[in-house]
């Protein structure tokens, strides 16, 4: 391919003699690695970070500039076209107009152009073209390309609503000509400009989709699912996140800022700048809180670019304030460089991390003693690249506020080294060379996206995919002392482009970095999560060095058949010979008091699962013993399991693994048509919700886990759905099977709408087969499911069906989300209550759901406070858009419609109120699946990162009123209020038959007098839904309705209330009246 870009090297210079070394001995940079912010950046590389990190860009650093007629095009817009996506787009306007691309540090060859979008024009129309144009920055533009004829652009499309996946409409009535044009290029090479000219008589407007560039003569035909380009049929990326340019560039000639948080209050004397674009005028400035600043120093007049100056201060944080840029209208800083006494060096750190591009040499050579590391960065393992950053100060905690945009994408769009020099492994390696047949082993449980491993100067091996465990076999490598691994991490191949949220749209869903898959698709940002940088590469999960003994036990399993409370089990595990002898022995195996055992023979080499089947071994057949059940079924019991072996003649196992066994079954009807799930013998209702990610840096550990698994019991609460198997640690499924909370488990495929088909196929295949051989041994996992809202590719989906079939049999596979026998797509935005009874779903629903705003301590701690009212951008940044899926206007207006102009008066008052709805909201979308009991997961029930869309609890696991409203909806014994039908209703999920029950309703006005009040007998079975009140005689007026249920003996088994405002029956959703009374009491809404 003869795309030409700037190297790394090329466009940056490390200043290694001058950077971050003082200008006398005493000294050094201290602000190196520390979290910088900007008052502005030109794009999402250029960013404030850039001034710190120990780089300097030896010349224009590298951007991308595009302009149409209507001028330059703003941050957010300028990469729509060059994103490889099929949804984001730029207007052009009129009959002629264009768009021009000019990159900077950047040139690029290609052959061929394609251009998609569609043009909307009215008649007569007649007459087209597209000109393309092509240059650099020392010669003119000259004509290339040129399409066009006396007829209309590409083909008829009849007036119709385009619907977007983030659920947006728009109706075009105008006639619309679709456009996939190849445009054949002659001479266009190396160039960093380009002009596409577009010109028709009769054009109203286009709208350009996509611009892709090829070396090819023709793209090929894509064999994409989904809208995406598959491999054969891509262009090139252009994108200038590909070239990393260290340094901080202004998004325009205004007076900017930037400063520099050293992490605690130091003394400074002295200052160096290196510019690119030299402010005229200037000063320094300092700060203990960020907020009151004091000057120290102006900047000197001088013509150079790189200078040093005497500044005096003892702070925590220095700001430089600028003004007066220089003829490209912008200001560009390489490094800021602030001096002063070294702290005292902390212990050397087992772990460190370094861009690769500040790596020499070969993995062989970094994996020596005789590297020098010192420079790199204290590493957090397991952790992300970026975690490790944020960790030791280098860039900005990015949940908070906007920081997200202060680090940049170009920095973090790279490969990455790990260095770990392992305390003393002596003690191992001893104990190894003494026991014949003893092996030690290197075991990663989770990488991303793909590594290289060495072992003191060797090649150890390589892994693919984020969800694959790799063991090396290190006993010829590994020393008494002095080991050192290193581990190359390489970044995903499809990094896609940055998607940044404002107050009116949260951009499009997913992006190109699904060709990548398996890996953490969700990163690339999404309506609910941000683009994060470094789309979580790294070390993730948990590394190791251990003992292997000559035979290895391995991803235990039990399945079992349950019969009138009698457990018939089946047990099987992973045995393998690692060592270079035939060797036998027997193999036994336990679950609580139960004991079996087998002889088993292994060829050197060989591996296989060994079988116990309750037809071989009667202690396994038809067994009392405690099952697993999911929550409001029965308790989750677990049995302490094992499997050893014990070689012939020996008096000791040589090798033993345990785990949490849980005995259940589970059973299935109507999969394809109306999926219906049974736990040991019972039907199953499922009520959850949606996990899109754990933590958005992977920071999750168990203790999370079991938070989170233990607030969604708490809310009564059954079910979890791994939503595209973002969420990867077994701590997970350890929490979920702890507390009953049943998994449905994706893998690795978004909707076809967010992101194109895996590329590699069998690294896919290769994931899935070693994850479920993993996570099989959970009693928690009841469905696995193939790709949320449509259908793998056909190889995948095959390969899919033959991994579970084989390696998880007893539970079902589904390959959609959202078809067949069950349901999904939304509605995701506000609605009032009665909209989920009177649009019932008629199959278990993955996806529906509507915001919840996290109350104001968790508010005020998101936002800074320059940014907590009105709703803003940064509010958008955190998923409060007023278009899009959530649609948070018509969250805004129901606040209104309820509690008046009062509610909107601050930040405050809006998150007290926005509670009340919350609760009524959440409430109601499992009160209407309460009537067809056919399962409901909402979306979403978790939040990975600090969230104003779709969640339970906030993501400090500070619960809103939706937490309170789950609970109450989703009671196994529940009374609830039917709008849609005027019913008082008696829910039994999961409480067995209940007999000669009372229901009563009771109607109070504002001045606390009843005005309508009735009772009914009931005896609901379990799983049913029982209607036992009619109230459509229930008088108007504002109200607050309760509802209780209660036994024979008279105590309360539920008890349930709601503000009303009856109109005929109907609720008209304005409780203005209530505000100030003390009907508002907010005991309500807590969550306890």
């Amino acid at each position: 391919m003869s795309i030409k870009k700037l190297s790394d090297a090329a466009s940056m210079m490390v200043v290694a003699a001058m950077v971050g070394c003082s200008p006398n001995d005493t000294t050094v940079n201290i602000a190196l690695n520390k979290a910088a912010y900007a008052s502005s950046s030109y794009d999402y590389n250029l960013t404030a970070q850039l001034v710190t990190d120990g780089g300097v860009a030896a010349s224009e650093p590298a951007w991308l500039k595009v302009c149409t007629a209507e001028g330059e095009l703003p941050r957010r817009e300028k990469e729509w076209t060059l994103d490889a996506g099929p949804y984001s787009s730029n207007r052009l306007e009129g009959a002629s107009d264009f768009i021009e691309y000019e990159w900077s540090a950047q040139k690029f060859s290609a052959a061929c152009v394609r251009v998609r979008g569609y043009v909307v024009y009215e008649e007569p129309a007649k007459g087209w073209s597209i000109s393309c144009l092509a240059g650099d920055s020392k010669v003119g533009m000259r004509q290339v390309g040129f399409i066009g004829n006396s007829g209309l652009p590409g083909n008829k499309r009849y007036p119709e609503v385009i619907t977007d996946p983030n659920k947006q409409t728009e109706t075009i009535t105008c006639p619309v000509r679709e456009l996939d044009l190849e445009i054949p290029l002659n001479d266009a090479v190396d160039f960093n400009h380009f002009k596409i000219e577009f010109n028709m008589e009769g054009a109203l407007f286009w709208v350009v989709y996509a611009v892709d560039f090829s070396t090819e003569p023709s793209f090929g035909k894509s064999s994409d699912t989904g809208p995406y380009d598959s491999k054969e049929s891509r262009g090139f990326n252009v994108l200038p996140s590909e070239v990393y340019s260290s340094a901080w560039m202004s998004a325009d000639d205004k007076p900017q800022w930037v400063y520099v948080d050293l992490g605690s209050k130091k003394r400074f004397n002295e200052l160096r700048l290196h510019w690119i674009h030299k402010a005229k005028n200037g000063s320094v400035e300092i700060s203990d809180d960020a907020e009151n600043w004091k000057k120290v120093a102006d900047l000197p007049q001088t013509d150079s670019l790189t200078y040093s100056f005497k500044a005096v201060g003892n702070a925590r944080y220095v700001r430089l304030s600028m003004e007066g840029a220089d003829e490209s209208g912008h200001f560009a800083l390489g490094e800021m460089e602030v001096f002063g006494p070294q702290a005292k060096k902390d212990t050397k750190p087992e772990w460190r991390l370094q861009r690769a591009s500040a790596v020499a040499g070969s993995g062989e050579a970094v994996s020596t003693n005789e590297y020098d590391d010192s420079s790199w960065l204290p590493a957090v393992v397991p952790g992300t690249v970026l975690y490790s950053y944020i960790a030791a100060g280098a860039v900005p905690d990015p949940g908070i506020a906007d920081n997200n945009l202060q680090i940049s994408e170009s920095y973090f769009n790279s490969d990455f080294w790990y260095r770990w020099t392992p305390s003393s492994v002596a003690g191992l390696v001893e104990a190894t060379k003494r026991q014949e047949g003893e092996r030690l082993f290197l075991s990663f449980d989770g990488i991303n996206w793909k590594a290289e491993v060495y072992l003191n100067g060797s090649y150890v091996g390589n892994i693919a995919g984020a969800f694959k465990r790799a063991s090396f076999d290190i006993t010829d490598l590994i020393q008494n002392e002095n080991n050192v691994i290193a581990v190359h991490i390489i970044k995903p191949a499809h990094f896609a482009a940055v998607k940044e949220k404002n107050a009116e749209s949260p951009d499009f869903n997913g992006g190109q970095l699904g060709a990548d898959n398996p890996t953490f698709h969700a990163t690339v940002g999404w309506d609910w999560m941000p683009t994060v940088r470094g789309r979580d590469m790294g070390i993730w999960n948990d590394v190791r060095i251990e003992k292997v003994e000559a035979v290895r036990l391995s991803d235990p399993l039990v399945q079992s058949k349950v019969t009138d409370g009698l457990a018939s089990m089946t047990f099987s595990v992973k045995v393998e010979d690692i060592s270079s002898k035939d060797i036998s022995g027997i193999l036994r195996g336990s679950v609580g008091n139960i004991e079996f055992a087998r002889p088993v023979s292994l060829k050197a080499g060989e591996s296989g699962a060994v079988i116990f089947t309750p037809e071989e071994y009667s202690q396994l057949k038809d067994q009392k013993i405690d099952l697993w059940w999911p929550n409001g079924y029965g308790e989750p019991t677990l049995h302490e399991a094992s499997f050893s072996f014990t070689p012939d003649g020996a008096a000791e196992a040589m090798t033993s693994i345990k785990w949490q066994a849980g005995i259940r079954e589970f059973t299935y009807s109507d999969v394809m048509s109306d999926l219906k799930m049974f736990i040991n013998g019972r039907r199953f209702f499922p009520k959850g919700g949606n996990w899109g990610f754990s933590e958005y840096n992977l920071r999750y550990r168990a203790e999370e886990y079991d938070t989170a698994a233990r607030m969604h019991r708490d809310m009564n609460l059954n079910m979890i759905r791994n939503w595209v198997g973002q969420t990867g640690d077994e701590e997970f499924y350890d929490a979920c099977d702890k507390y009953g909370i049943v998994v449905w488990q994706d893998f690795w495929l978004a909707n076809p709408a967010d992101g194109p088909d895996p590329d590699d196929n069998e690294m896919f295949l290769d994931n899935a087969r070693d994850y479920v051989s993993l996570i099989r041994k959970h009693p928690s996992i009841g469905l696995y499911c193939g790709r949320n809202e449509g259908y793998p590719p056909a190889v995948l989906n095959a390969g899919l069906i033959e991994t579970v079939n084989t390696l998880h049999s007893d539970i079902v596979y589904i390959p959609s989300s959202a078809d067949d026998g069950v349901s999904g797509h939304g509605p995701y935005r506000a609605v009032e209550p009665s909209f989920y009874f009177e649009n019932p779903t008629s199959k278990f629903h993955s996806e529906r759901g509507m915001p919840a705003i996290m109350e104001y301590e968790s508010l005020s701690r998101m936002l800074t406070s320059d940014h907590l009212w009105p709703t803003n951008d940064v509010w958008g940044q955190h998923d409060f858009t007023r278009t899009g899926a959530q649609g948070d206007t018509a969250f805004v207006g129901m606040v209104r419609r309820r509690f008046g102009e009062q509610a909107m008066e601050s930040a405050e008052t809006f998150a007290k109120y926005a509670q009340w709805v919350n609760y009524d909201g959440y409430r109601a979308m499992y009160e209407a699946n309460n009537v067809g009991h056919k399962g409901l997961l909402i979306w979403m029930s978790h939040s990975a990162w600090p969230s104003l869309a779709w969640q339970t609890y906030d993501y400090w696991f500070r619960p809103t009123a939706a937490c309170a409203a789950v609970k109450k909806a989703c009671e196994p014994l529940h009374i609830q209020m039917n709008p849609a039908t005027c019913r008082i209703e008696v829910v039994n999920a999961s409480c067995g038959d209940q007999k000669n029950l009372t229901a009563s309703v009771s109607v109070v006005n504002p001045n606390g007098e009843e005005v309508y009040s009735k009772t009914a007998q009931v005896s609901p079975a379990e799983d049913t839904t029982t209607q036992v009140i009619d109230i459509a005689d229930v008088p108007d007026g504002l109200c607050i309705v309760t509802l209780k249920l209660t036994s024979a003996d008279g105590k309360v088994l539920s008890q349930n209330q709601y503000f009303r405002n009856f109109r005929s029956g109907k609720d008209t959703g304005n409780y203005q009246s209530l505000v100030g009374t003390k009907w508002l009491d907010n005991t309500l809404l807590k969550f306890d």
